[in-house]
Parts: structure tokens; sequence; C-alpha cells
């Protein structure tokens, strides 16, 4: 597809474009830039794949294409205006997330700067190719986000309004792209290129935490008896692009032209063609020169420091606290700092780490219209149990995700250094997950839950504390052990992975139920405080006493 887009945005460019641009070497950047957005691995898609994908934009394109026939369901069975805002909204914010998280490593890319301009390539035609380059990437997007619903329109409302609907989402695909140029603008103008990406990196982690959070909480606030397929529109509505293309739409279908339908239409047209304009005029060259500005800047910001003594980080300082060996505060310090670091980490980990919410959302407020009667009897209930033991079922992720690194083949350190006992690197890395990412959930759901509950659960918590560590110490004990940050994902080491995961959920459940029992002893719980230690210390030490020969390479 990208291929039949490039060949029309070409004929264009070729037809109506200034003689200064070099044909040919347009062609042939632009087809080269768009072999290579084939060969990335989108920001959306999780590095777990059995086998390295010829071209993974595809099955991108495809599951936005099966998410669009849901809209166009969606759309086909809502009236006119409703349906058109829907359509136009999810567009609109589908484009610009896909801008943010997929495309910002072209947006942000300066190597053809570096690459292209030293040959006898003219900065015109390098312009042209970028442009060439952004639009084929959004048309195809935008075929496979609204290919679908627009079958949907044209056969319910005919072609004229199709091919208006045509129009207005090209329009607001437009709009899309000023959004994103003003967004990076700004964190441009504040920021260097390296927090841009933090900061997009960020934005990829909670857009992901978005959807996993949303898909399960909001349907339970819906109450589909009482839901209605009308919608009011109140003056601040019509501020919105989406509004204005739906009235639009609606002008064109009823032949409805008052000053309301005439204003909206002005603004679907006027404004997106004007963001445009500024967009080329103004935004996209004072972008690039601040981007040829970062790229150029080979200055190093250091840290300033009294009497030449650089202080600790707050890893060295934990570390030299929990780790009781050079080794272990090593592998410490390795998984605390990769970890705030690491893009694809965070992008894995942190959506499991906010279903914490969800399950607790789940599990206590099964029925989201019965909210307040719920909470109300909270107290007396058990359902602590679920605050003790909840965070560990999403931190517990973190282990089949620190093995495995892109940058893996940087793991001859291990083997060039004299390590008797490499499982001190494990024991250091798991410390760094407990105290890293356990512990602080850990203590902020225990004070919510004291608080419901009152003083009465501390023995409990106490007790499940350490429970926590001890289903935690023998998940690490049960799985391969792995050095940090030390593989390549591939077949066989996933193919274990379903059956450990039920031992954990089989693991976790058993002490969850044994912790009931022990409520019906009012003194058990803080008794069997120290059974659970010990089995946790014994446990470490295990882990810390593997040789060479247990670990998997």
């Amino acid at each position: 597809m990208d291929k039949i887009l490039l060949n029309i945005l070409l004929w264009l460019v070729k037809t109506f474009g200034s003689k200064d641009i070099d044909f040919y070497k347009l062609k042939v950047i632009t087809e080269t830039k768009l072999l290579m957005d084939r060969r990335r691995t989108p920001a959306n898609w999780k590095r777990k794949q059995q086998k390295e994908m010829k071209n993974p934009m595809l099955f991108t394109l495809i599951a936005y294409a099966v998410i669009g026939l849901f809209i166009g369901f969606l759309v086909y069975a809502v009236p006119l205006l409703m349906g058109m805002i829907t359509i136009h909204a999810y567009l609109l914010f589908m484009m610009a997330m896909t801008l943010v998280t997929d495309f910002s490593t072209v947006l942000l890319d300066t190597t053809d700067n570096q690459i292209i301009l030293p040959k006898p390539v003219s900065s015109r035609t390098l312009f042209m190719s970028r442009v060439v380059h952004i639009l084929t990437y959004l048309l195809q997007f935008m075929i496979a986000i609204v290919g679908c619903p627009l079958v949907f329109i044209f056969a319910k409302y005919g072609l004229l309004t199709g091919f208006a609907c045509v129009i207005t989402m090209l329009l607001t695909v437009a709009f899309a792209v000023f959004l994103t140029y003003l967004l990076y603008a700004l964190i441009l103008r504040y920021a260097d290129e390296q927090k841009v990406k933090d900061v997009i990196g960020y934005f990829q982690v909670f857009m992901t935490v978005f959807f996993a959070v949303g898909y399960q909480i909001v349907p339970r606030f819906i109450d589909m008896e009482a839901l209605k397929l009308t919608i009011h529109l109140h003056w601040y509505s019509y501020l919105l692009p989406p509004v204005w293309m739906a009235v639009s739409l609606e002008a064109v279908h009823e032949m409805n032209i008052d000053h309301i339908h005439l204003l909206n239409i002005a603004a679907a047209v006027f404004v997106p063609i004007l963001t445009v304009w500024f967009m080329i005029k103004f935004l996209a060259p004072s972008f690039s020169k601040k981007l040829g500005a970062l790229s150029g800047s080979t200055d190093v910001k250091k840290k300033n420091t009294r009497s030449g003594k650089q202080s600790k980080s707050i890893s060295e300082k934990l570390s030299n606290f929990f780790c009781r060996s050079k080794t272990e505060t090593a592998g410490f310090e390795k998984v605390w700092k990769i970890t705030s670091r690491d893009k694809n980490f965070k992008v894995q980990f942190y959506p499991g780490y906010a279903y914490i919410l969800v399950f607790l959302f789940i599990f206590i407020f099964k029925n989201g219209s019965k909210i307040g009667e719920v909470w109300t009897n909270l107290p007396n209930t058990k359902m602590f149990l679920a605050f003790i033991y909840m965070p560990l079922m999403s931190v517990s992720g973190s282990l089949n995700i620190i093995p495995f690194n892109e940058n893996f083949a940087a793991a001859w350190i291990y083997q060039s250094s004299p390590l008797v006992k490499p499982g001190e690197i494990i024991s250091g890395s798991v410390k760094a997950i407990i105290v890293k990412f356990f512990l602080p959930v850990y203590v902020i759901i225990i004070s919510f839950a004291l608080y419901i509950w009152g003083n009465t659960i501390i023995d409990d918590c106490f007790f499940g504390l350490f429970n926590n560590l001890l289903i935690f110490m023998i998940m690490v004990n049960i799985m391969d052990h792995y050095l940090p940050f030390s593989q390549q994902q591939n077949v066989k080491q996933q193919s274990g992975k379903f059956l450990r995961i039920i031992l954990q959920l089989v693991l976790i459940a058993a002490l969850i139920y044994l912790h009931y029992l022990a409520l019906k002893i009012s003194w058990l719980p803080l008794a069997l405080v120290p059974v659970s230690a010990i089995g946790t210390y014994f446990l470490l030490k295990r882990i810390q006493d593997l040789p060479w020969v247990k670990i998997s390479i």
C-alpha cells in the first residue's frame, strides 16, 4: 500500500513541484526511508515475537484495521452526528498518538542531514523527501484506521456524504500533524533532545497504561440500560475539531445550511489549512533548526560537586544498605539504573504495574453502579487480603523481563569478570526489584488499607509482607537463572513461561488461603512472621550461592 501512495505523491510532486527538486534523488531517498519503516518495530509491539517479523508495520496496520471494523459497526448503529463525532475524535486521537509514539524516531531523526547533505543533494530535495515520507506514512495509517468505517458511512449515508467524510478526515489528519509538531516544538524549546526522547518514552508508557486501565474500568461505570444513543451539543462543544467535522457532514447529508452549519464548515475547512500553513511557514523551519543545533551539540553537562567529590545516587546509598558484597551491590545498581533508563522495560513493565489498581477495582468493586454501597460495607469484610497480596501479582512480572534486553551482547562482561558466585548478581537484581518496585507500592496500598480497616490488621500486614517476599523468592528459585539483561528473547526461552505463571498463581492463591485460615486465630498471623522470614532468608541464600553451572547462558 505504501508503494501505491508513494507513486501517487511522487506524481503530484513531479507535476506541481518546483524545478529545484531532483525527482530521481527524491524517489530514491523516500523509498529507502519507507523500507526502513517496514523493518522498524513499532513502539506498541513488545519485543516478544518468536522470530523476527519481515514487516512489523503491516501487522500494526492490520491491528488498526480490525479496531476500525468495530468502530465502523458503532458508526453504523448510532445517529449521524454522534457517529461522525466518534469517528473523527477517534481518528484525531489515534493519529496524534501514532505520531508521538511510533513516528517520533523519524521526526526527531537528524541522521539524514549528516548522511545525505554532504552528498550532491539540495536541501529542498531533502525537505521534500521528509514531506513525502511523512504524508505516505500518515495516509497508510489513515486508511488502516478509517478504511472500514468509511465503507459503513458510504453504505448508510450515500456517496455525497461519504466523499465529504473523506475530505473531513484528511483535514483531521492535517490538524493532528499540526498538534504533534506544536507539542514537539514546545518541548524542544525547553529541553534537549534526550529529554524529548524521555518525554516521548513516558508518553508511550502513559498511553499503554491508559488503555490497559481504561479498558477494564470504564465499561464498568456504563449503565447499559440507561444508555441513550443521543447527543446534545453545548456552546463549548463547538470548540472541538471533531464537532466541526460532524456538523459539516450533517449539513451535507441533510442539506441544512444555516448560520451554525456554515460556521462549522468554515472552521472545519479553514482552521486545518491555516494551521498547516503556519506549520510549514514557521514551525517546520524552526523545528529543523532546533534539531540541527541539538544534533551538533557535543557539550557534556557536569554535575556540580563540592570539594571535587560527586554525591552518591539513591541506588548507591540503598545498595550499601541492602547488599552484603560488592558483587551483589553491582547487580543491585545495574538493575536499578537500567530499569530507570530502558524504554522497552518501561513499556512492558509499567502497564502490568498499573493493573494493581485494575485488579483491586475488579475484586472489590465488582459492580460499578454500587460503589457507594460496597465502600460502606468494606470494613466488615476480609478484602484487605487483596490489598496485601495484589502488589506481588504485578511486580512479579518483572522477573520475566529483567533477563532480556536488546543490548544483550554487552553481557560478555559477566563471563570476563572473576565472579565465583554469579548468583550474587541475581540476588542483587532481585533486591533492586523489591526495593524499587514492590516496597513503595506495598507501603502505599497498606496505608490505604489501614485507613479503611484500622490498626486491627497491622499484624496481617507484617505477615503479608514476609509472605510476599517468600513467594517472590520461591518464584526466583524455580525459574531459569539468567543474569540481568544478558539474553535475547526467542522461542526456547519463552516456551515454559505459561506453566511458570500458572505455578506462581497457585503459590499466591495457596498462601492467601493459608493467611485467611490464620485469621481465625487472632495471634497466629504475627506468630507465623518468623517462619516466613526464615524461609525467605534461606531461599535468598540459595540464590546467592548459585555457581556458574546453575546459570543459564
